[in-house]
């Protein structure tokens, strides 16, 4: 009997090693991925291979087409150039469905009057959104009777990724995540974002507290003006 546990456990054993030194799988990749308007290119040639759980950080000055590739990576806003696939998916609406939208600045936000627990009422009647379970995972303890408006700068930006987690996505979008946020509140959120367990893509001016934090930083390569 000794002997057939034994061998139970180094089966398991050699199957768990060898799933941890398995290569990351390919969640979204793009091809030349451009969008251009009367004005001008937003961002153009775009090469992205993003993989299942990293957390990315697109750095880069603000106006440089960096809120408008999240949109796109979440299959809100069609490309002119190149190709977006995501979990084998191009179409939009199926991109859709996988990408979350956690915050676009100017665009995608909390509302500053509502209070906490309004946004987790919406979203649980979403259906199929797990907000308890959300906040638990990146380490989100927020009073659910306060003001959006109230609410410390990394407590608002973890609450927007707790709601767009809540859905359980392959992958999710945040927007500034430096944006009036002093370094200690970015590490927290960049930390937290590793937590998630999902991929992430996010932006920042500097990408170096990201960095500090385990992200992959993209530097300057969204910027179509350069």
């Amino acid at each position: 009997m000794v002997g057939k546990r034994s061998a139970r456990h180094t089966v398991r054993t050699m199957a768990t090693e060898a799933a941890e030194h398995e290569p990351p799988q390919e969640l979204i990749r793009t091809e030349q991925l451009g969008l251009r308007t009367k004005r001008g290119w937003v961002y153009r040639d775009i090469d992205l291979t993003l993989t299942t759980g990293s957390v990315t950080a697109l750095a880069g000055a603000a106006g440089s087409g960096r809120s408008m590739l999240l949109l796109t990576l979440a299959g809100r806003a069609k490309p002119t150039t190149g190709r977006l696939i995501v979990a084998g998916q191009e179409r939009r609406p199926d991109i859709r469905q996988l990408v979350a939208v956690a915050r676009i600045t100017g665009a995608i936000e909390l509302e500053p009057e509502m209070h906490v627990v309004d946004h987790i009422r919406e979203t649980e009647l979403l259906g199929q959104r797990d907000y308890r379970w959300a906040a638990g995972t990146i380490g989100l303890d927020v009073d659910p009777t306060a003001v959006i408006a109230d609410l410390a700068t990394d407590d608002a930006v973890l609450l927007a990724v707790a709601l767009a987690l809540a859905a359980k996505p392959k992958a999710l979008v945040v927007d500034d995540v430096d944006i009036a946020a002093t370094p200690t509140q970015q590490r927290r959120i960049w930390t937290a974002l590793r937590a998630a367990g999902t991929t992430v893509i996010a932006t920042t001016v500097d990408g170096r507290i990201a960095a500090d934090a385990g992200a992959d930083v993209t530097q300057g390569s969204v910027n179509a003006r350069v």
